[in-house]
């Protein structure tokens, strides 16, 4: 009797013995499985293989708290079935190191978790100064102003292979010097495009004799010659500039450094059109890169809205005209001669070319017409 039941008492000692090694082993197989699974991005919450869908993170490091750490970067474990709908454990993670400033990150998730870094990118912006439009006044329409707006292109020494188009075009800086000098003589005070809208629509008034000095195309020796020149006279002058011929350094050209300098010393920077395309009878998309695109460059550059054009090879027709209207500008010149301008015909002002074989005598009686 005694030997049966110890017997029992055995027999059952070593199911239970069984027993508990079973689950001892079940428990560390399933701790192990466990700890394979890799931390990924944060996602939402549990939901449906095929459409859970990570949330953005941001990593901001300026956010630091008192002790300087990284911030909370979010982490997610899966279930280890694949055949189960997969799970979210949402766990914190702090002390992350990292360098990167201000990224987010965004993710998406199927099967598998993958995840992407969205780049942000800075976009230069300028501190603009806005040019207030002047409501034009009554007598708007009843305003003449004959202001000559002077039209030149190089100022610098004439190079040895010239031809005759470059001849034409270019004023060498001593004969420049003369014709300031005679104007001055005359009594000539330089102004703006500005300036003539204000007076022919508010009546702001004018010097005696008021004259406007351009410069296509924006020249280097603009800067070498014609802005030291013009200093000791006390003039001042337009420029209008091919952005894209400065944006590719091109040497004969103006340096946006350069046009900044000049714009500093009070003349005005406008746009030419990027490369000197003729605008009339052209499909709209080409007068809107060449239009728009060098208006934002050298609003880009200078810090200030252009509100003046001149027509490459003074080429325009009324999709031009609308088109400037439309952007804001307030008039734009061309290459036909005239002294007189009125407001209505802001975008068809006239100018006098002054060409490399004028003399003094010439440029007066242009003056005096």
């Amino acid at each position: 009797m005694t030997s049966r039941f110890f017997g029992w008492i055995l027999n059952s000692l070593t199911k239970i013995y069984l027993i508990l090694a079973i689950v001892l082993v079940g428990c560390t197989s399933q701790d192990t499985e466990v700890s394979r699974v890799r931390p990924t991005l944060y996602l939402s919450k549990t939901e449906n293989a095929a459409t859970s869908a990570i949330k953005s993170t941001t990593i901001n490091p300026g956010q630091s708290s008192k002790s300087d750490l990284p911030p909370t970067l979010a982490v997610v474990q899966m279930d280890r079935d694949p055949t189960n709908t997969p799970t979210t454990v949402i766990k914190a993670v702090t002390n992350v190191p990292t360098r990167t400033a201000n990224a987010t990150l965004t993710s998406t998730f199927t099967h598998t978790v993958t995840h992407s870094v969205v780049p942000i990118t800075a976009t230069p912006t300028s501190t603009m100064v806005p040019t207030q439009w002047p409501t034009p006044d009554a007598l708007v329409d009843d305003r003449v102003a004959r202001v000559p707006i002077l039209m030149y292109h190089y100022i610098e020494p004439l190079p040895n292979d010239a031809d005759n188009i470059r001849v034409g075009l270019t004023v060498q800086p001593g004969v420049f010097r003369q014709q300031l000098a005679y104007l001055h003589a005359q009594g000539y005070s330089s102004i703006s495009l500005y300036d003539l809208t204000y007076y022919l629509t508010q009546g702001v008034p004018l010097p005696d004799k008021p004259i406007i000095f351009c410069f296509d195309d924006g020249y280097r020796g603009l800067y070498q010659h014609a802005l030291p020149h013009m200093q000791a006279f006390g003039y001042t002058g337009t420029v209008f500039v091919l952005t894209q011929l400065m944006d590719e350094y091109h040497s004969s050209y103006l340096t946006w450094e350069m046009a900044r300098k000049m714009y500093e010393f009070g003349w005005k920077i406008e746009p030419h059109s990027k490369t000197h395309v003729q605008l009339s009878h052209r499909p709209f998309e080409l007068v809107q890169y060449q239009i728009l695109g060098s208006m934002q460059t050298v609003q880009a550059h200078i810090g200030r809205q252009p509100r003046y054009f001149s027509y490459p090879s003074g080429s325009y027709d009324q999709q031009v005209i609308e088109y400037l209207k439309e952007l804001g500008f307030w008039g734009a010149v061309t290459t036909e001669y005239g002294l007189e301008h009125d407001f209505p015909g802001a975008f068809t002002w006239k100018r006098i070319r002054v060409s490399g074989q004028a003399t003094i005598d010439v440029l007066a009686k242009y003056l005096d017409e």
